[in-house]
């Protein structure tokens, strides 16, 4: 069995890299950063943000955490021990190491496993001092090209820390989903002086804008029981949205004309890959990109589980090219935004990711792959149908990018996927449709599904039944929009068919809130589209 932190010459690399883009100044001898750290002693538990696994593989995962502690303040690097179970047996450890908690990352654990059987489960925990952390779930997926019978996923997004509590992670937990499938806004960068009297937590945090604050950020989110217990209990696959960095930004630019934007950017980045369970290639890939202002975390990439599923994780958000203006834009936005429709189409996923999709794609249909999950953050299908292409479109959906989803459609049709279906999240709403060959032809055939999912806790302005009944009226392809009710979506995967249980809250701003299942709806196997089931 092979187990190794992140090896000292990336460790290294990454430091480095960020000590550049960010002005601050290079790790000390390792020697002496070592030493000042190795010997603290914790009044409080130094694992108060938590634990997690995620980037699974057939041989092994990603192990993750972050110590928190007023002894870290001047400290370098820590000393973290950490062990493998095997579960179902004793508790002996089929593995263990030590891993440094680097100051300059945060004092942040990124622990790759490697070299352990395929599609099991063990349990891991983290050790420093005398303290020892929660004990956690992470797996293992199943072989290459093993025949599997089924897999069930939780699909997530949208948690505004002052909005509501995680109630929903709380049911989530009980429900033992395989894995976590989180597409984006984890954090919400605004200051806690923004939200409104009525908003359900309140904090006193200043808008997100430096890696300090970044971090900041993350541990109070990270702070919250029901999350905790979420992260622990089996392994993450994430990406992001807009609000790790700033709303409705571009990746490379800002549509409120930020100052200081590619610093933030930078800063948002690594407090990004610092607070989830990554592997190391994700920075080590994305670095040139920074470091030339044209990318960053590589965060795109597809998770096999055997033959019954491949989930494509994308990124829309940081390769995009610039929106249109829309009627009013405001100053800032006119400082980034296009007047006209260019002759070139205009990409939402870059076009080295497109290309990337379109291969994943095709080589899915010769490994005979039966499912293609594509997650991405956002509605997929027009909510503008009655309007018409490129008219009333928001300019920061694939609304406002007509052309790169048809490209994306397209790509599904020409690789012939099997049982393609796009999941979403970001409109704080369920929203279920038919993608069709044209998204606005609803007699052209329907080639894939859309799960589009509601919030953790982020509301909606003007949700109401009536708003929800226009739009369904509005868009044919929409068989489903509910607006009002926060929750996850829960997936259960089979070769014969894909069931999604719309499961939704109560009351998102209680802690204890009860939950419900809005609706069930399924996908057959050989038979693109939707199919309501209740």
């Amino acid at each position: 069995m092979d187990t190794q932190a992140l090896s000292s010459p990336q460790r290294r690399a990454l430091i480095k890299a960020f000590a550049g883009l960010s002005g601050l100044a290079l790790l000390p001898p390792q020697s002496t950063a070592r030493a000042s750290g190795a010997r603290i002693q914790f009044r409080n538990d130094p694992f108060a943000a938590g634990i997690a696994s995620g980037s699974p593989s057939p041989d092994g995962f990603v192990l993750w955490t972050r110590l928190l502690g007023e002894e870290l303040m001047d400290a370098g690097p820590v000393p973290v021990r950490w062990e493998l179970f095997e579960e179902g047996v004793d508790r002996r450890p089929v593995a263990r190491g030590e891993a440094w908690a680097e100051p300059e990352l945060g004092h942040a654990v990124h622990v790759e496993v490697t070299g352990l059987r395929s599609d099991r489960w063990y349990g891991y925990r983290f050790m420093v001092g005398g303290a020892v952390s929660a004990l956690g779930r992470a797996r293992t997926s199943p072989a290459p090209g093993a025949a599997v019978d089924r897999l069930r996923l939780a699909l997530a997004s949208c948690q505004r820390w002052e909005s509501g509590h995680y109630a929903a992670y709380r049911h989530m937990h009980a429900e033992s989903p395989d894995m976590v499938v989180f597409v984006g806004d984890y954090i919400y960068e605004r200051a806690g002086a923004s939200a409104g009297p009525d908003e359900a937590r309140h904090h006193d945090l200043p808008e997100a804008r430096t890696l300090a604050t970044y971090r900041a950020r993350y541990a109070l989110y990270k702070s919250d029981p029901a999350l905790q217990a979420m992260h622990a209990a089996c392994p993450w696959l994430v990406t992001w949205d807009d609000h790790e960095l700033e709303n409705n930004n571009g990746g490379t630019w800002s549509i409120t004309d930020t100052r200081d934007f590619a610093a933030r950017r930078v800063a948002s980045y690594q407090a990004y890959y610092e607070h989830m369970p990554l592997r190391a290639d994700v920075m080590l890939k994305g670095l040139h990109g920074l470091q030339a202002g044209v990318g960053g975390l590589r965060i795109h990439r597809y998770h096999d589980h055997g033959r019954l599923g491949r989930l494509y994780l994308l990124d829309n958000r940081q390769y995009r090219d610039r929106p249109l203006c829309g009627k009013e834009p405001r100053a800032a936005e006119a400082k980034v935004c296009l007047s006209e429709e260019p002759t070139s189409r205009r990409s939402m996923l870059g076009r080295e990711q497109e290309q990337w999709l379109e291969g994943a794609l095709r080589e899915s249909r010769s490994a005979g792959t039966a499912w293609n999950l594509i997650a991405q953050q956002t509605r997929f299908t027009p909510a503008n149908y009655a309007h018409g292409l490129g008219v009333a479109a928001g300019t920061d959906g694939w609304d406002g990018y007509p052309g790169a989803r048809q490209a994306l459609i397209d790509a599904l049709v020409a690789s012939e996927a099997r049982n393609p279906v796009i999941l979403g999240g970001d409109i704080h709403r369920n929203w279920v449709a038919q993608v069709h060959r044209d998204p606005y032809a609803i007699d052209s055939p329907v080639v894939a599904a859309e799960y589009c999912g509601t919030s953790i806790t982020s509301t909606v302005r003007g949700a109401s039944e009536e708003a929800d009944a226009k739009a369904r009226r509005a868009n044919p392809h929409c068989l489903l929009v509910h607006s009002r009710k926060r929750g996850y979506g829960l997936i259960d995967l089979s070769p014969q068919r894909l069931l999604m249980s719309l499961r939704v809250l109560d009351d998102a701003t209680r802690a204890d809130s009860g939950i419900g299942t809005l609706a069930s709806l399924v996908t057959e196997a050989g038979r693109p589209g939707v199919q309501p089931l209740s």
